[in-house]
């Protein structure tokens, strides 16, 4: 039986890993000018991903300060741009670290909850849809890093603590399939909603509503694969 939970969890991870690294593959390859750019000008990813940080800062500050909805959506959009590069500028340039691998979740951990309260402050959602959303998430992030905490806490080595920290961070954190999908249709979903703040299309609430829906959906069988890696 443990055998067999052992080959489970290989082929799960191997199918997650070739469709995974086909997307990234292909993102790849289609930044590299830019990412070659950034090399040449010496910057590196993870100072991408701290542009995010800020642009995130800088857009709850205009919120703050009742500036046009508009130029709060502009920077909020870059913010969500650092996603998209600072991956493949960290690959193309070889300078992969356990650092960025957690700033660059942290990051997005932050856009999306800024993206959230600015769709409950405009009422684009009901407010227990977003969380419904939220709790599945947080839900998630337990059961990811549950046994990774519990393992930290037990006074292990300062050399086994590195060790697990980097195949923790290299391994675990890598979104699977099914992950993906679920933050896409998240991020599209609150990104049509936001965008209908400035275009006057009811289309896109409708669109970017059933989005969070199977958001949801997504999110339950995200929930019960990594279950299923833990066992």
């Amino acid at each position: 039986m443990e055998k067999q939970q052992r080959i489970k969890k290989i082929i799960i991870k191997r199918k997650d890993d070739f469709i995974t690294a086909l997307e990234k593959n292909w993102r790849d390859w289609a930044l590299q000018p830019l990412t070659k750019l950034f090399q040449r000008l010496g910057i590196t990813a993870n100072q991408i991903t701290y542009a995010g940080f800020i642009l995130i800062v800088v857009s709850i500050w205009m919120y703050f300060a009742n500036h046009d909805i508009k130029w709060q959506l502009i920077i909020l959009t870059l913010a969500a741009i650092t996603d998209a590069i600072d991956g493949p500028t960290a690959r193309n340039n070889n300078n992969v670290t356990i650092k960025g691998t957690w700033l660059d979740h942290i990051r997005d951990g932050f856009l999306v909850m800024w993206a959230s309260y600015l769709i409950y402050s405009y009422k684009l959602l009901m407010p227990e849809i977003i969380m419904v959303v939220w709790a599945l998430q947080i839900l998630l992030v337990w059961i990811c890093l549950k046994d990774f905490i519990l393992r930290y806490l037990e006074g292990i080595t300062d050399h086994e603590a590195n060790v697990l920290v980097e195949n923790f961070s290299l391994d675990n954190l890598q979104a699977s399939v099914i992950g993906r999908l679920q933050f896409f249709c998240w991020t599209t979903g609150y990104g049509l909603l936001l965008l209908s703040l400035l275009v006057d299309l009811p289309i896109l609430i409708s669109i970017g509503q059933a989005l969070i829906v199977i958001e949801v959906i997504f999110a339950g069988l995200n929930i019960l694969e990594s279950y299923q890696k833990t066992i």
